[in-house]
């Protein structure tokens, strides 16, 4: 599991089996996720949402509805758009412990995958904290979604930036030193985390804009 792709993946097949089962699924670690993502996470770069993907040709995407229930009663509705993302609320983690979420599709019909992404960069100045704080969210986002298998998950501890052409990332530390990354030959970069330097918290200069960044082990 190198790559974040590889994360979504991952992320995805674990949702997929888990509603394949049944039209009916415990609401919370789904909530867990939903209260990460939205509450808990430090990063401005780390996106993630649920999506319905229609597996059934015959089968509208209009025709696909979910909400909460508990106790047989609904207490909430999630709303899909056109593009299949769902909407659904976040509850205290103790009342979502009680609720399941219902789909009125059979099993086989749809699959509900939770998607992870990381949203490009837009300056060509950011600062070295603003950045490797994701890794911390990534970790904590892998350990929740592997459950008790999350000792096999990778830990993260470099970010690789990849460019379109030859680019540069530098910075100066505290001692004074630039400290320089180029690209390789298949222009990308990779810059470790490392402690010092998140508390040093310098700027990082790039000399163009990445394509992309994704954490790596």
């Amino acid at each position: 599991m190198k790559k974040l792709l590889m994360l979504v993946t991952a992320a995805s097949l674990l949702c997929n089996s888990v509603f394949a089962a049944e039209r009916s699924v415990e609401y919370s670690e789904i909530n867990k996720i939903l209260d990460l993502i939205a509450n808990k996470a430090q990063s401005q770069y780390i996106l993630s949402k649920f999506t319905v993907e229609v597996k059934q040709p015959e089968l509208k995407l209009e025709e696909v509805k979910l909400w909460l229930e508990h106790d047989g009663k609904v207490i909430a509705n999630g709303t899909i758009d056109k593009d299949g993302n769902i909407d659904l609320p976040i509850l205290p983690q103790p009342r979502a412990d009680e609720v399941n979420l219902v789909i009125n599709q059979e099993k086989d019909a749809v699959a509900i995958m939770v998607n992870t992404d990381i949203a490009p960069l837009t300056r060509q100045q950011v600062k070295y904290r603003d950045l490797f704080i994701l890794l911390e969210d990534m970790d904590a986002f892998v350990e929740l979604m592997a459950g008790s298998l999350s000792w096999l998950a990778p830990n993260f501890d470099e970010l690789e930036f990849t460019f379109s052409e030859p680019a540069s990332i530098q910075f100066v530390d505290a001692k004074g030193k630039t400290q320089q990354f180029m690209t390789d030959d298949e222009f990308k970069i990779q810059i470790p985390n490392k402690k010092k330097w998140m508390q040093q918290n310098p700027s990082l200069q790039f000399s163009v804009l990445p394509k992309q960044f994704a954490p790596i082990d």
